[in-house]
């Protein structure tokens, strides 16, 4: 509330209707600006405590220098590293040093003598995606590193990318499920989280760019400075274009269109679009490599992501909704059931399509074919074992019956 008194000169008349009418209006005007001011302190003071905010997470969502230290000494086995060149590679049997360390050679391996970039920025840009990634079953850093290890591979027998392309592709395979929460977009929406109110479509996917963004601007994490201005906006939008292109809302759009392209027999990579599209299907190539891991890795991989999907399901029987079969742990006996459709439906599909682009990656299609027969045998199991529990409840109920009967 404000006071103002008017004092009219001495002389003159009183003050008529229209100078009241008039004071009126400007009252009005003076009760925004208070307004609009307060508002502009109230917001100057929330930007300071989001600055100090983002200063506490910086210093604690980086690495230490001793971290650094510790992995510069490090050198890496010979027969992990000839191991490393082959889709079959266990990232579960490397230990936590070993991952950081080995996701820096593949850096280096892949791109140390085509530009320019400090060393150490590198070491200090992977422990740190490291930190970021959260103690979750199945998206977590060693996730982020099989998917990063499987472009690698492909970028090893494939020279079909450009170098802004390639460090496009490793750095969002590396990157691409930062700060993953443990729950998908649906359920994102469905619990109207606050990263749902930020992005209307691929909610976690946006925010795993962001994240990853947000690392490479850190002080002594930009591996990309030696870069042009274009090359970095270039090397930013493809980035984005990969990581967006993991969430699988978006993969059948682009498979069916791959599948036109390749049914009249006109792909070709000097064309944006068919390039683009291709990009997209390798980025979600690699996101589902699990399923092409020899038979061991694939069913330890399986365990982990159901347990995440139950995790999730559990929070949203909490919350009073009913989780899909997929996510509810009650139903764990139809996990085979669900791997024959998923690989069927997408994985089986995404290799077979971009095998036929980059013939490189045909290991991919063909040991998940291998799986596919093998999760096939346990569902055909399943279903006998829980044929024969059905059974034996009917002859159980039907002995039940007749005793009652008999008495």
């Amino acid at each position: 509330m404000g006071v103002m008194q008017m004092v009219n000169k001495k002389g003159g008349g009183p003050f008529t209707q229209v100078d009241e009418e008039a004071f009126e209006t400007f009252a009005v005007y003076c009760g925004l600006a208070l307004h609009h001011a307060k508002l502009y302190d109230k917001i100057r003071r929330s930007e300071i405590k989001h600055r100090v905010a983002m200063e506490v997470l910086s210093y604690h969502g980086v690495c230490n220098s001793d971290e650094v230290n510790k992995l510069k000494k490090a050198v890496p086995q010979a027969e992990s590293l000839q191991l490393l060149e082959n889709f079959d590679f266990n990232a579960y049997s490397l230990s936590a040093v070993e991952k950081p360390l080995y996701a820096v050679y593949m850096f280096d391996t892949l791109f140390r003598d085509k530009f320019q970039y400090p060393h150490d920025d590198l070491i200090r840009f992977v422990l740190t995606v490291r930190k970021n990634y959260r103690v979750v079953p199945y998206h977590n850093w060693s996730h982020g590193w099989t998917v990063a290890h499987c472009s690698f591979v492909t970028l090893r027998k494939t020279h079909i990318f450009s170098l802004i392309e390639e460090i496009a592709l490793y750095i969002a395979c590396l990157c691409h499920d930062l700060d993953h929460r443990g729950k998908n977009n649906a359920y994102m929406k469905s619990m109207s989280t606050p990263l749902a109110m930020i992005y209307s479509t691929s909610v976690m996917e946006h925010h795993h760019f962001n994240q990853t963004v947000t690392i490479l601007q850190q002080e002594g994490h930009n591996i990309l400075q030696s870069l042009t201005r274009e090359q970095y906006k270039e090397c930013l939008s493809l980035m984005k274009h990969f990581i967006l292109a993991t969430d699988l809302a978006l993969f059948f759009k682009n498979k069916d269109r791959m599948k036109e392209i390749l049914t009249e027999g006109n792909f070709a990579w000097e064309r944006k679009d068919h390039r683009s599209l291709a990009q997209a299907l390798l980025m979600t190539s690699c996101d589902l490599v699990a399923s092409a891991k020899p038979w061991s890795i694939q069913t330890d991989t399986v365990k982990v992501i159901f347990q995440e999907f139950y995790d999730q399901g559990d929070a949203e029987k909490k919350n009073g909704a009913s989780p899909i079969p997929m996510m509810d742990r009650e139903k764990a006996a139809e996990m085979p059931d669900l791997q024959v459709g998923f690989l069927q439906g997408i994985c089986l599909v995404c290799f077979d399509l971009i095998s036929q682009v980059l013939p490189a990656t045909t290991q991919l299609l063909d040991r998940s074919k291998q799986n596919l027969g093998k999760w096939k045998q346990l569902a055909a199991e399943s279903k006998n074992k829980q044929l024969a529990i059905d059974i034996e409840v009917k002859k159980s109920d039907d002995n039940h019956h007749s005793e009652e009967t008999a008495d």
